[in-house]
């Protein structure tokens, strides 16, 4: 379980969306203006009543809840959404409200528009985003949308969740019995005791089974299977989270530990392929088994 290092090349999204601002590109301006207009003439045409940011993108909320918080970079957001051709209605691309998106706020992998109007939003409230091509698909070309169209997205916001909250619901969700809770924010769950078990101690090389996830996927980013892993306790090569519960274990025993992105990760992840293998701001799961110490 080394420490991984990466550079981020391009962050690619939950769901494939992605996309360009009008200042990275450059085939015809006259596009980005022509958007600029066509936002302006529907909003005129609908007498809506919004907000145009200085970014381009026009939003207005048709549902608000005035006392519902506002999402705070790194927080979780449950989202659904559903994008139509602004021009002529036509359907682009949804979600469902029974899958719907789980995104970090504020890591760039959703459009710029998009997570802009999400920034904006507050919990249990529904808004209407209308967003230029520039801060969406830009001059991605879909079967209802020509290239460098302005896309309007129906987003539902439900909840926002602190790294604190996504861990304690998933435990709650999965029935988990916390052993203990550290100061520094890992959950300890012993799964298999072994009171005769050597306690292991700085220095010593440790023999692991392992396996890892984030807590919103079912599979694993990382594991070693049916072999072993050797981890040399103490030398700060590893998540700390990870060492940390490593260190709470004797030689025999199996456990759960669930921690935050500020013990793994943190806000830049990993990313593998050009894509996050960890997302930033995850909490993370190891299932952990002490084999041997020496």
């Amino acid at each position: 379980m080394r420490k991984l290092h990466f550079s981020i090349l391009s962050a690619l999204l939950i769901s494939g969306l992605s996309a360009c601002t009008k200042e990275s590109v450059d085939p015809a301006v006259k596009f980005y203006d022509a958007n600029d207009v066509e936002i302006k003439d529907y909003v005129t045409a609908n007498k809506l009543n919004g907000t145009k940011l200085a970014s381009g993108l026009y939003y207005y909320i048709t549902s608000p809840n005035p006392t519902g918080k506002l999402a705070t970079v790194g927080e979780e957001l449950e989202f659904s959404y559903k994008v139509t051709n602004l021009k002529t209605g036509l359907l682009v691309d949804s979600s469902t409200t029974a899958a719907p998106v789980y995104y970090p706020l504020g890591i760039g992998s959703v459009f710029p528009g998009l997570e802009q109007g999400l920034s904006v939003m507050r919990e249990g409230e529904k808004a209407t985003l209308l967003i230029p091509s520039y801060l969406a698909y830009n001059d991605q070309v879909r079967p209802t949308l020509p290239a460098y169209s302005v896309a309007r997205f129906d987003v539902s916001l439900a909840r926002s969740r602190t790294e604190a909250q996504q861990i304690d619901d998933y435990i709650t969700r999965n029935k988990l019995v916390v052993t203990e809770t550290t100061t520094s924010g890992v959950r300890f769950i012993r799964t298999v005791t072994n009171a005769g078990g050597a306690v292991p101690a700085s220095g010593q090389i440790l023999n692991v089974r392992y396996l890892g996830k984030q807590l919103r996927t079912a599979s694993a980013f990382d594991s070693t299977g049916v072999g072993t892993f050797e981890a040399t306790l103490g030398q700060n090569k590893y998540a700390k989270g990870f060492e940390e519960g490593l260190s709470k274990m004797r030689v025999g025993e199996k456990a759960t530990i669930i921690f935050p992105s500020s013990l793994g990760y943190g806000t830049a992840g990993v990313i593998q392929s050009n894509r996050y293998l960890i997302a930033p701001y995850a909490p993370l799961r190891f299932d952990l088994e002490l084999v041997s110490a020496k």
